[in-house]
């Protein structure tokens, strides 16, 4: 993940729908993370491609986090977040993506990171730069449906190319044995196996379903959560 010369990620629209669209899948996230007892008030969490601070805000929310730390390589989106979260917790940190170096080792209680996989080149710096910042026995969760597995992801590819995107090709396996080879324990599930699949068609542009089976199939199926323990 390079650092984005432009100021949305799509476009003004897009960009300020895109955390209303995003909202049911961070909180189911959130949920699982709640579910695993993954963190405790109080503690240190990263989100790996932060955008405006969406999820970030909904962890502090959640999780009463005194530390927040974004890593995000468009400078627009950083600034936003920035000012965001400023009056959430008694420390904020928004970093390029080339600023990993800036978070301590051992450090972070918790790492989220929301469908930016297919912007990140180099899984294995990725799950370095994780299980280096990560505590001993801590999770990094990270969601990804943009990968090989999923149908959808050759036409959502295509779209984003067209934007100018620059876009890279994961398959779920790959991305769990590199996070093995790297110290961290991986896990897999659905993200989602319950509720309602909202999907506007006439409000979309960047991610189109052609019907109703490929969209419950994404968000029931293809749409996957990793689950990395750092074991030592």
């Amino acid at each position: 993940m390079t650092e984005i010369k432009r100021i949305f990620m799509f476009d003004r629209g897009e960009d300020a729908v895109l955390e209303k669209r995003n909202k049911p899948f961070w909180l189911a996230l959130l949920g699982h993370v709640q579910a695993d007892r993954a963190i405790d008030e109080g503690g240190t969490i990263l989100d790996v491609g932060c955008h405006y601070g969406g999820l970030l805000y909904l962890a502090r929310q959640r999780f009463k986090a005194f530390n927040l730390i974004g890593v995000e390589p468009m400078k627009a989106a950083r600034d936003v977040a920035q000012a965001r979260l400023q009056s959430e917790s008694a420390s904020v940190k928004i970093l390029r993506e080339n600023k990993w170096q800036q978070i301590g080792d051992q450090s972070v209680d918790l790492v989220l990171s929301h469908e930016v996989l297919p912007f990140i080149q180099d899984l294995d710096q990725l799950l370095v730069n994780i299980q280096r910042v990560l505590k001993p026995h801590a999770f990094a969760y990270l969601v990804s449906g943009c990968h090989l597995e999923n149908p959808l992801w050759p036409a959502w590819r295509e779209k984003l190319q067209n934007q100018g995107h620059v876009t890279y090709d994961h398959s779920p396996i790959a991305l769990m044995k590199a996070a093995g080879e790297h110290g961290l324990s991986p896990s897999v599930r659905t993200l989602r196996d319950y509720g309602w699949a909202h999907y506007n068609p006439a409000e979309e542009a960047a991610f189109v379903y052609p019907s109703v089976e490929a969209l419950l199939d994404h968000q029931f199926k293809y749409k996957l959560l990793f689950r990395f323990q750092r074991m030592a």
